[in-house]
């Protein structure tokens, strides 16, 4: 039988969609089936006037539910080891084509002074995931984790992650983890345990059981789902993780992945999975990106989705895939985030293919600057001196990874989310990462405890309504990788040379060697130390640096 559509309905296709034609047949006792199917909805001139009353109000109903603010889907893209000068749009002069990131600053906001959580990798994600600055943490000042050396965020604390699920979004991970893995040992040993945490280039892997769930990971920290790697492409174990387990289990040597493939640009001391490659790292997980929004939106159409797509890109060891390789002017470096912008667009067309882009807040960042490739690394990893193609990846600041300078953790950060954020906008607020849950909290109208986000404060507000001030954090604390510290007021930024610690900051008696300010609003590339004409200054910042140390929080709570 052939059934005609109801006059009207089709004007109706305009505002009531397929999510809201289920939630109406639903309330209606109905379910939809298709006229192939051996039970069809039968409509009748004797309920026709029924259907048209009940359909009436249950639009009406779903109409006033919709204009309430619906929460959006959030997608949080962080590349790996990306400098401010290699997007496109950021940077005039970049050598590198990047049509998606510019696409996404064209149709969002740019904030030009947004920093991560630490210039390198560890501090960086424990910041984003936790809103809490690293050197807080076991490692301290300065500290990293060894590549097997167990989960550094701390039993009980709440994860973006954790918060997000909470508001009712089913959240997911895909990519780089890197906050530690409690692998499962084969004979439980405190020693043995210990002595991984702290061992950077542990070589006994027959001691632990890579087979069997690890005892602790990315599951436990809020995801419902997560699919990736422990740390950076080439760190123990060179393997993918599948919620909390190793999907391949991992026997093979460098040496063995070196005869076996002809290359190997890991580490000389990697154990390795059957089928790991670098060539189908990247593209695998993009795939799995891909396919945790689709699978999220299919078959949770009434729920929200959150993912955090960690990239490994463009981290070394740089190795693009061939059909990317020659797409830039900045070498192999260059022809590796031509991928890497790819990958990005293949995720936002994915958002656009199941009509969910009006409402997915789209955040992009990178955790941390570029590596100095100047210096001549490996060949297996680099492959290439960007120097020579001209390549500014830090665009017009000074400073690489690991440092204090701004190059270090001044980063890429685009928001798009076209029913909230104009497009095309530019806010020079400073944010940093561990303002990034305070911010969704605010946007969901979550009330976050005392114990979440300590360091962070909601940059919401210039999201949407056009408020930027200097910044909503009192200050900011930097964080370089050998210990030091520095501390961002306003456009002033003081370095504290000498102490290396949280001990040593707070000890009166400890030697402060130098103190070195900068007015970045009139000095971008930190070449004047005006220190000497600023004292007060300077001793106010450095007091304020020794009380967020002592109090063990920053965000004013």
């Amino acid at each position: 039988m052939r059934y005609e559509p109801i006059r009207g309905m089709e004007s109706m296709k305009s505002s009531v969609n397929r999510r809201d034609a289920v939630f109406i047949f639903k309330i209606m006792g109905y379910s939809l089936s298709c006229p192939r199917s051996k039970n069809p909805m039968r409509i009748t001139k004797f309920t026709l006037p029924f259907f048209l009353i009940l359909l009436t109000s249950a639009v009406s109903q779903t109409v006033s539910a919709a204009d309430k603010s619906t929460p959006p889907n959030i997608l949080i893209i962080l590349a790996d080891d990306m400098g401010y000068g290699d997007v496109a749009a950021l940077n005039p002069d970049s050598r590198i084509p990047t049509p998606n990131l510019d696409q996404l600053a064209s149709e969002g906001l740019t904030f030009t002074d947004g920093h991560s959580s630490g210039s390198y990798c560890v501090p960086s994600r424990y910041g984003l995931l936790t809103g809490r600055y690293m050197w807080r943490t076991r490692l301290g000042s300065g500290g990293n984790l060894a590549n097997l050396g167990g989960t550094l965020i701390e039993p009980g604390r709440k994860t973006m992650a954790n918060v997000l699920r909470g508001a009712g979004y089913y959240t997911g991970l895909v990519g780089k983890w890197h906050q530690g893995i409690d692998w499962k040992l084969r004979k439980e040993s405190e020693t043995e345990r210990q002595i991984i945490r702290v061992d950077r280039n542990y070589q006994d892997f027959s001691k632990i059981d890579f087979a069997s769930p690890a005892l602790k990971g990315p599951a436990d920290y809020g995801f419902d789902t997560s699919f990736g790697t422990a740390g950076s492409a080439e760190m123990n174990p060179a393997t993918f993780i599948k919620n909390n387990r190793a999907a391949v289990v991992p026997t093979i040597s460098s040496e063995d992945a070196l005869k076996r493939n002809g290359e190997w640009y890991g580490r000389d001391d990697n154990i390795i999975a059957e089928g790991y490659t670098m060539d189908r790292l990247v593209p695998i997980l993009s795939d799995k990106a891909c396919e945790f929004v689709e699978t999220a939106v299919r078959t949770r159409p009434d729920q929200p989705f959150f993912l955090y797509y960690a990239m490994t890109t463009p981290h070394n060891p740089i190795v693009p895939n061939p059909e990317f390789v020659g797409k830039s002017r900045a070498g192999t470096y260059g022809d590796f985030v031509v991928e890497l912008d790819h990958h990005v667009g293949r995720i936002l067309d994915k958002l656009v293919e199941l009509g969910i882009d009006k409402n997915t807040l789209v955040l992009f960042t990178s955790d941390n600057g570029p590596v100095n490739r100047t210096r001549g690394y490996h060949e297996k990893w680099v492959r290439g001196d960007t120097a020579v193609y001209g390549q500014d990846s830090n665009g017009p600041f000074r400073g690489w990874k690991g440092g204090l300078e701004e190059g270090g953790h001044r980063v890429p950060f685009l928001v798009r989310w076209p029913e909230k954020i104009k497009p095309g906008g530019t806010c020079s607020t400073a944010i940093q990462f561990t303002d990034v849950i305070p911010t969704l909290a605010e946007m969901l109208e979550v009330d976050l405890d005392k114990d979440t986000a300590e360091d962070g404060e909601s940059f919401y507000p210039s999201l949407t309504g056009g408020v930027q001030p200097a910044s909503f954090s009192e200050e900011i604390v930097h964080n370089q990788s050998n210990g030091t510290f520095a501390i961002r007021q306003g456009s002033f930024k003081l370095t504290v040379n000498g102490p290396k610690s949280t001990e040593e900051i707070l000890d009166a008696a400890f030697p402060v060697s130098s103190f070195v300010l900068y007015d970045l609003s009139k000095d971008i590339e930190e070449t004047t130390d005006i220190s000497s004409e600023y004292s007060e200054k300077v001793m106010s910042m450095h007091h304020l640096l020794k009380k967020f140390v002592r109090e063990g929080r920053s965000d004013g709570r």
